[in-house]
């Protein structure tokens, strides 16, 4: 199974991304393994919607900008619908939000790290 395929049964928007990639599974491949490393080295920590959540807002909606660039429709939808809770003053919603949209990031990344071996 391809790379491709196996996104397209984790629920991404594939053909959508690739149109955005102006049809270049390479440069789609690519922009996949940038996110990849971005997600690695934005964390986000529990702990961080406990306290002032000006750089969480930041991180967050960077990260659904970029989901949705990407055609990541699973992702995009957990990020956006975190980023809203934060914004309406709901840390503790959001949390539950982005923890439920974790295992689904986590596969999504375990799929695009394959597909960079």
């Amino acid at each position: 199974m391809s790379v491709f395929e196996e996104l397209k049964g984790l629920g991404v928007d594939v053909d959508g991304g690739l149109e955005r990639a102006m049809g270049d599974r390479s440069l789609y491949t690519m922009m996949l393994g940038m996110f990849a490393d971005t997600v690695r080295t934005t964390t986000i920590a529990p702990e961080e919607f406990d306290g002032g959540l000006e750089p969480l807002i930041e991180k967050v909606h960077m990260l659904k900008g970029t989901a949705g660039n990407l055609s990541l429709t699973p992702i995009f939808n957990g990020y956006n619908r975190t980023l809203e809770l934060l914004r309406e003053g709901q840390p503790g919603k959001a949390r539950a939000e982005f923890e439920a949209m974790r295992p689904v990031q986590e596969k999504l990344m375990d799929c695009i790290k394959k597909s960079a071996l």
